[in-house]
């Protein structure tokens, strides 16, 4: 198989990419620069691509000529989205229509979208159905709502082969440190070395959201790659919601510092969905199931916060 990936080079990205190059797959990772940034650059072609750019799009995918694609690529930050919500609708939105035009009906495309196209939801109501109307209450969700509907009515008309991904929160060693659990475990790694008071910043830790780890999503993506039906929508989550603060308190007894946890404000967001939990049937029914106990995925990002601290001296 020849697999495009879009934002190959970012966190899900880098996890993908090496999956299928492991499977003897041949790999083409799309970035705005072409770099190779991670070490599995010596398995994947690597080719300049731009979801801005119908040009960039168009001479990535003539290049690749794939037989799937895994759109990736994305503004993927809810906080940042609210101080550039046009330029976040510009790469998710507007950058995925330019993709499946680019792309056609030439090859299977996977959309990943976001739980947060659901928005606030009451409890009782959870978990959440792919059939749930969308609420979407932030820029970023807005952007990926505005993606899968365009997935969706291009793969009933014809125009394109898509399957949307509908991610819940995920996590794993090497994310970025503006998501949650990579930024506590960094701190906890730096409190670890003896690096400032034993203080742990967080923001809102009521919310109570269905994580899983970025290995498992990884494998449901290509599972949906295989065997999802053109136009559909599928969550991807555990059907578990945890609080913020049972994960915080998690990290902190893994990290062996007894840190103390206090909320800083400009860590809270300013619209923020108490709970959210999905129901993974649908992918159930496809032969998935989560792998990775969360306590391990916790761990392992503390592990990798702790090489990263020690290898940067």
């Amino acid at each position: 198989m020849r697999a495009l990936v879009t934002g190959a080079a970012g966190f899900v990205g880098h996890y993908l990419v090496r999956s299928l190059a492991a499977d003897g797959h041949e790999v083409f990772g799309g970035t705005p620069d072409a770099l190779p940034l991670h070490d599995a650059a010596s398995a994947v072609r690597w080719v300049a691509l731009d979801v801005t750019s119908d040009e960039s799009l168009v001479a990535a995918v003539h290049h690749a000529r794939p037989d799937v694609v895994f759109h990736l690529a994305a503004q993927a930050s809810v906080g940042a989205s609210f101080g550039d919500s046009l330029g976040t609708w510009e790469v998710n939105a507007t950058g995925t229509l330019r993709l499946l035009r680019a792309v056609g009906t030439s090859a299977r495309v996977v959309l990943t979208s976001s739980a947060e196209v659901y928005g606030s939801a009451p409890e009782h109501e959870q978990p959440l159905h792919e059939a749930r109307a969308l609420r979407p209450c932030n820029p970023y969700a807005a952007s990926k709502a505005a993606a899968e509907m365009v997935a969706v009515q291009m793969s009933m008309s014809g125009d394109a082969d898509a399957v949307v991904a509908r991610s819940f929160n995920h996590t794993g060693p090497g994310q970025d440190a503006r998501f949650a659990l990579p930024s506590f475990a960094r701190q906890l790694a730096a409190i670890g070395r003896g690096h400032g008071e034993a203080v742990l910043h967080v923001g809102n830790l009521s919310a109570r959201r269905d994580f899983l780890d970025v290995r498992d999503v990884v494998r449901a993506y290509r599972v949906l790659a295989e065997r999802g039906a053109s136009g559909e929508v599928c969550n991807v989550c555990s059907g578990e919601a945890r609080s913020i603060r049972s994960l915080v308190d998690e990290m902190v007894e893994l990290s062996g510092t007894g840190a103390r946890v206090e909320v800083d404000p400009a860590r809270v967001r300013p619209v923020d969905v108490p709970v959210l939990r999905g129901d993974p049937t649908l992918l159930h029914a496809l032969g998935w199931e989560p792998r990775i106990p969360l306590r391990t995925t916790l761990a392992d990002l503390l592990a990798h916060e702790r090489g990263r601290d020690q290898a940067e001296g």
